[in-house]
This record gives C-alpha cells, structure tokens and sequence, in this order.
C-alpha cells in the first residue's frame, strides 16, 4: 500500500491476543472427537493494536467436515454490549445464511438460518455458537463499544 497518513487504519492480519486456554482446549478436543471447521480470515482490531479504536473482529467459517456439528466459543459475557454477525455468501441469496447456527443467549437457544446481526447488551450471558451444518462459507462479525475484547467467565 502507498504511504499515506491514513495507511496505519488498515489492519490486515491479526493482531488479536489468542485464545484464552479453556477455548483452546474446546477446539483441540473437538477436533480429536472428528469435528472440523475450518475457520480463516481471522482479524481483529482494539485499543491495544491501533490506540484510540473499539472491538470489532471477523472471521470467515467454512464448511464442516467430520461426525456432527461443532461449536466454537465457551458461554461468557462482557461488560459492554456487543453486536454479532452472521452472513451467507451466495450471491444469488445473500439474505440466506447457507447454513444452521445454534447461537445460544440469556439461556435460550436462537436458531439461524439467514444473514443477521444480533445485539447482545452488556452482562448477557452468551454463546456457545453451534455450527450444526455450513453449506457455503459463513462469514461472522462481532463488534463492541469499548476499547478491548475481554470475556467474562462464570466459574
């Protein structure tokens, strides 16, 4: 890219902190058991990577190889609303998520099967995601209004 005063407001690869240790553990259990997901275009960006920025994060997840679904993300909550998307890829039904996610929030279970966004306030206690079938690529977006992604676990 040309230089440009405005060139340090791209971030193109990720910068996030990893994982914390018990999703990274979900993740390599699941995929022992057969469970697969490929998920790329994982970016990120906070406070901590460009100063003055929120949250936002996204990621691509796509199809689903192995026994049954799989789920990503441990129930947590933050202190800050947060805002998640989902998207489907198909250009001749963008509004179609291309797929069935289980997105589980304040103790119900959302059943998603078009492209949404879904607002999640402050304190609420949500996810796992369940991704219970991917037939094109899903893309996911998540969003918050402060200056670092951090998960609240009850323990």
């Amino acid at each position: 890219m040309p230089k440009s005063k405005y060139a340090k407001y791209v971030i193109d690869e990720d910068l996030m902190p990893p994982q914390p240790p018990e999703m990274l553990k979900a993740m390599e259990d699941q995929a022992k058991a057969g469970y697969t997901l490929d998920r790329t275009l994982l970016l990120g960006i906070q406070d901590s990577i460009l100063k003055g920025s929120f949250f936002v994060g996204c990621e691509i997840l796509w199809g689903l190889t192995g026994k049954g679904p799989v789920s990503i993300e441990l129930p947590h909550k933050h202190d800050f609303d947060e805002v998640i998307g989902f998207g489907g890829t198909n250009r001749n039904y963008p509004r179609q998520l291309g797929g069935e996610i289980d997105f589980h929030m304040g103790g119900e279970v959302l059943t998603l099967t078009k492209t949404c966004l879904i607002f999640i306030p402050r304190g609420t206690m949500h996810c796992p995601v369940v991704l219970k079938r991917i037939d094109t690529p899903i893309f996911m977006f998540e969003a918050g209004n402060d200056r670092a992604y951090e998960k609240l676990f009850d323990h």
